[in-house]
């Protein structure tokens, strides 16, 4: 996600996506999603203060923003989507965070 037209960032269209798109959570994410016409996904993380300090909050987005980074069947599927951590996310390891990811966006496509 290093590229800067991957990523949502006016609270407008995060506005946008809560109240139009779709939803899926488990117990580490909740999952927003609507199709767009770009032809490449967008995505957006949240982290509440309701996780901790500063300090868990990165290191949460950093943990969701290499899950993103590794999946590459998602990129091209035109979705924007944003991620809001829950709970569960603190302390978690990657591969569970990658597991937990991979069963929310397993159905976006169909």
């Amino acid at each position: 996600m290093k590229n800067s037209k991957y990523k949502i960032r006016k609270g407008w269209e995060y506005r946008f996506i809560y109240k139009n798109g779709r939803r899926k959570s488990n117990r580490f994410f909740v999952l927003y999603y609507i199709k767009n016409n770009l032809g490449y996904s967008r995505f957006g993380i949240s982290a509440s203060k309701k996780l901790g300090n500063a300090v868990k909050r990165n290191r949460v987005k950093r943990l969701i923003r290499e899950v993103i980074r590794l999946r590459d069947d998602i990129k091209g599927m035109g979705m924007d989507i944003v991620l809001v951590a829950r709970d569960g996310m603190l302390g978690i390891k990657f591969k569970d965070a990658d597991e937990a990811f991979g069963n929310l966006i397993k159905h976006l496509g169909a």
